[in-house]
């Protein structure tokens, strides 16, 4: 998703551990953990339901088609 290298990563950590402290870090971080999840969810959420609807409106297309189309035995 995100594309983070680790000299990057240890960068943003190091600047969290100075503003916000060691003591509060791990609170912080439990935090957006928790953020983070929720977000992940509602993000699996919405692609379910594009692909329910996408399944939906392709199961009405074909069931259009095969009424429109002639019976084979007539032409």
């Amino acid at each position: 998703m995100f594309d983070v290298a680790w000299p990057e990563l240890l960068i943003v950590i190091a600047v969290a551990l100075v503003a916000i402290g060691p003591k509060d870090l791990p609170k912080v971080m439990h935090t957006l953990g928790g953020w983070a999840g929720k977000a992940r969810r509602a993000w699996l959420s919405v692609q379910h339901e594009i692909e329910c609807l996408s399944h939906e409106a392709e199961e009405q297309e074909r069931k259009k088609a095969e009424k429109e189309k002639p019976p084979e035995g007539e032409a």
